[in-house]
């Protein structure tokens, strides 16, 4: 056995008849989490090579030493680098990486010779400091698998009876932290009544290579491929990702490069989405700038909770003309949560991934929290001229706007109406579920808009249902 002291961490290795074992030992400090939140540990793997098996290990101290795992092939470290194969931060003690068993939320595919790094996340260290203990094992084996070519899932015949339909925009499997696979995940959300939902492992998307491989036996839901884009700053989903398509999350606030990651993610079509943004648990709420080109906030989240400060954060940037829009989600990790609590409604023409993302952009969209409950009808009408959620509305001088909502099974319940983010009026559905609100005198601007929510009457004042605005625009 030799022990090499390098600039960084301890590199012990040997050679065995079952492959070569590296062990890499560094210690990290409160310092070190402050200025380089993420480190990096090389080792180098031969020529031939089949199979990787790492596993690290540390003093969780209670909880005081939470260490995330990541790994990069070959190649450059850079932002978006193409040579990320996978993270599993603080979810798995081991991972496995071959052309035939690869470990979920890690690529699968061939094993290039060179120098790799493995990532580890300093997410929390105790004010002692850490031990980290990094172990590498190699062996021989095939250099290529057919999970190289990763395909797309087949995509759901396109269904054009429904125009509303119900969605789980932010869930987890056990590619990351959650504890179903993704078809069991998919099933879960057909049995709660959803027509899509998106898986959004943390910081990957290898749940497309399961679903590739084994793909669901029942057309429903649609899938939609996602990321949680988990950043030191905050997390946001990213909807829309094909095979090997992938989002960093290694900008802290600090870094003001937030703006790459949104532009990333359009680069590649699809949706930038900040979740929980006032959660109070550890790097998990927004503090990022709100960058140009964020397409929507989750407001209501069912494992964090607050949905009057994100409602206050969605309402500000109203105000100033972003036509940002409002989701909500369950955060699905396990049960007994319920999977749709919190969920969407997008209005659609056909239920496809480019429908319904296209429908998202335009804040065609009503957050609710039961996917089996109907959906509102809410209009603004002034004149003769009437929209929906999501589009613009000419407001005339001195015309009064009608604001009706029917939502059938809610009767009493509170309708309320919010103007530029003020309260304004508010009433009790009728038995039929019914209500109507007029209001003279509101006029147009290129940052007026209403919206309407609907919540629980007596002593259950729950949200129900919270749409995204009618834009008031000048005729």
């Amino acid at each position: 056995m030799i022990a090499v002291l390098l600039a960084g961490p301890l590199v012990v290795a040997d050679q065995s008849s079952d492959g070569e074992h590296q062990t890499l030992v560094r210690r990290f400090t409160t310092s070190d989490q402050t200025t380089g939140r993420y480190q990096y540990l090389p080792f180098d793997v031969a020529e031939g090579t089949g199979t990787l098996r790492i596993t690290y290990e540390y003093d969780r101290a209670g909880g005081e030493n939470v260490i995330d795992l990541g790994l990069f092939e070959p190649g450059s470290l850079e932002l978006g680098t193409p040579a990320f194969r996978g993270y599993s931060g603080g979810s798995k003690a081991s991972i496995l990486l071959s052309p035939t068993e690869t470990t979920p939320g890690y690529r699968a595919g061939r094993l290039p010779a060179g120098r790799w790094h493995v990532l580890l996340g300093l997410y929390r260290v105790h004010k002692d400091g850490v031990d980290v203990r990094v172990r590498v094992q190699a062996s021989a084996g095939p250099s290529a698998t057919a999970a190289d070519r990763v395909r797309r899932p087949s995509a759901v015949p396109p269904r054009s009876e429904i125009r509303w339909f119900a969605g789980a925009l932010h869930t987890h499997t056990i590619h990351s932290d959650g504890t179903l696979a993704p078809a069991e995940l998919l099933e879960l959300s057909r049995q709660a009544g959803l027509d899509f939902v998106a898986i959004t492992d943390h910081n990957t998307v290898t749940h497309q290579q399961e679903l590739a491989s084994h793909p669901p036996t029942s057309q429903l839901p649609l899938v939609i491929a996602g990321e949680e884009v988990t950043t030191p700053g905050g997390h946001a989903s990213v909807w829309g990702l094909g095979p090997n398509e992938w989002v960093d999350f290694r900008v802290r606030s600090e870094d003001g490069r937030i703006s790459d990651l949104v532009e990333s993610a359009h680069r590649y079509g699809a949706l930038f989405s900040v979740n929980h943004p006032v959660s109070a648990c550890i790097a998990c709420g927004w503090t990022h700038e709100w960058v140009r080109g964020i397409d929507a906030i989750e407001i209501s989240n069912g494992q964090h909770g607050e949905l009057t400060g994100a409602v206050a954060i969605w309402d500000s940037l109203l105000r100033t003309g972003r036509r940002i829009t409002a989701v909500g989600s369950s955060d699905w990790h396990r049960g007994p949560n319920a999977i749709d609590d919190a969920h969407v409604r997008v209005q659609a023409p056909v239920l496809t991934e480019t429908a319904i993302l296209g429908a998202i952009r335009e804040g065609r969209v009503i957050v609710m929290r039961k996917a089996r409950d109907a959906t509102p009808e809410i209009t603004v009408t002034n004149g003769s001229t009437v929209a929906g959620v999501g589009e613009a509305l000419a407001i005339a001088p001195g015309s009064t706007t009608t604001v009706r909502a029917i939502a059938p099974g809610m009767a009493g319940v509170v309708m309320r109406v919010i103007v530029d983010g003020q309260l304004v009026a508010a009433t009790s559905l009728d038995s039929s579920g019914k209500g109507v609100i007029e209001l003279p005198g509101l006029k147009g601007s290129e940052s007026g808009y209403i919206r309407v929510e609907l919540h629980g009457h007596g002593d259950d004042g729950s949200t129900l249902a919270i749409a995204n605005p009618v834009y008031l625009v000048k005729p």
